[in-house]
């Protein structure tokens, strides 16, 4: 646990003042904290404890212009560790995100540590406890009843045993042969190339209708699905006409991926309901400037919708080398492309659902069209998402998407979820080693 992280969270969200404490622990919703841990917050001091980064936090979250002379009074009046003047700027920007991270965070050190003197305590108090109990029950292990000292040859006699002499050896017990067993057998060899090698087998020039051994005994692999056919075209330039063609394909020089450098694609529900949280009005609003503004409310003030449009991300996209201008595009639209365009859907790395299984009604993925789509979320990172009080679709629990959470009448919390967005969409295209401009 980071208690720091933990804090930064509840600071962003405006609830750490939920946070409550009594003279040992601090208690942030159902997790406590030692007040003395030690956080990786290194300071000219040392590092700093956890009371000292609540204690700041709580108080300058109620009173931002609260001078800090008047925070050191109180804060040593009440008994609480504090946070010097030197570290009171840079904490604070952490804490309400207005920085991703800090430069005196020690990622080296252990997020949290309990210090030694409350183990100890804990072993002690531990130890009293059972010198104090009556009636304490002794468990006893599988060795030390083997070891007991007691003589059950009279028992034995009386039932008419003929005692087994301790040094006579064993029987050799016969080998049994193993069970047969079919322990991989439901391994897809598509997807698990796709996760743990971050590409398709076309992707690595490996032709899936090859074998080792000669022809008669060749051994093909499942049927891939069309969005997979077409996009081993894109990649090797040619139809799969037989394993000759292919073999002479994949032993020349690997091809560039054809959507390299290309914008990712990201689509959003075409639909108007109420559990709808994003559509063509109000996602490129969100995902460009942090801020949700309901659809309704931007199709009331005028607002014009259009079937597809190119965002500047600038989050974490800061002016550099790899991003000369100081963003990244990406193409965000409501029509998704058409089934048998193999190098648009690679493009498209990212979904937000509504919570039904039609919207995928025409995606070329593997069981899109039955409602598996355990193929699509492997393929295109999905979101779900809805305030605070409301229940989601019974089917978003089947799939593996991330929910995005707002508060209904706060709006402070929404750049917690909107770093939570770009994060996760990052994350899936690392995984994947995508050559995406992203």
């Amino acid at each position: 646990m980071d208690p720091i992280k933990i804090i930064r969270d509840h600071v962003v969200k405006g609830t750490i003042a939920k946070s409550t404490n009594d003279d040992t622990f601090i208690y942030i919703d159902e997790q406590s904290f030692y007040r003395k841990g030690q956080t990786n917050y290194k300071t000219a001091r040392g590092y700093l404890t956890v009371e000292a980064v609540w204690r700041f936090a709580r108080v300058f979250a109620a009173d931002p212009d609260k001078k800090h002379a008047e925070y050191m009074k109180e804060t040593i009046a009440d008994k609480f560790a504090n946070v010097s003047t030197l570290d009171r700027k840079d904490l604070w920007a952490y804490l309400v995100g207005e920085k991703e991270s800090s430069a005196k965070i020690d990622i080296t050190m252990p997020a949290y540590v309990v210090p030694e003197t409350e183990r100890k305590a804990g072993e002690v108090a531990m130890t009293e406890t059972d010198a104090e109990g009556t009636n304490v029950l002794q468990l006893h292990t599988r060795n030390s009843i083997l070891q007991c000292d007691k003589d059950f040859s009279a028992v034995l006699e009386f039932f008419g045993a003929k005692q087994v002499d301790g040094k006579k050896k064993r029987e050799r017990e016969p080998r049994v042969a193993p069970l047969p067993t079919n322990r991989f057998g439901d391994v897809k060899e598509e997807q698990f190339y796709r996760e743990a090698m971050g590409k398709d087998m076309l992707e690595m020039g490996i032709d899936p209708n090859m074998s080792f051994l000669d022809d008669n005994k060749r051994q093909r692999l499942p049927q891939m699905s069309e969005a997979d056919r077409l996009r081993g075209e894109a990649l090797l330039g040619t139809k799969r006409a037989g394993a000759g063609a292919q073999r002479k394909e994949s032993s020349s020089k690997q091809r560039k991926d054809p959507v390299a450098g290309q914008r990712p694609i990201i689509i959003v529900p075409a639909g108007y309901g109420s559990k709808v949280m994003f559509n063509m009005y109000n996602a490129p609003e969100f995902l460009a400037k942090e801020k949700l503004v309901t659809w309704d409310a931007m199709h009331k003030a005028g607002a014009k919708k259009h079937s597809s449009i190119t965002l500047k991300r600038k989050y974490k996209r800061e002016k550099s080398k790899a991003y000369p201008e100081g963003h990244c595009k990406y193409e965000i639209t409501d029509k998704p492309p058409d089934k048998k365009d193999g190098k648009s859907w690679a493009r498209v790395v990212a979904v937000f659902v509504s919570g039904k299984e039609w919207q995928f009604k025409d995606w070329p993925f593997k069981g899109a069209e039955e409602g598996d789509l355990v193929e699509t979320f492997n393929r295109v990172r999905g979101f779900y998402a809805k305030y605070d009080v409301d229940t989601p679709a019974e089917v978003i629990k089947k799939w593996n998407v991330r929910n995005l959470i707002f508060q209904k009448n706060v709006r402070h919390g929404d750049r917690a979820q909107f770093e939570a967005f770009w994060d996760e969409v990052d994350k899936h295209l690392e995984l994947k080693r995508s050559q995406l401009k992203f």
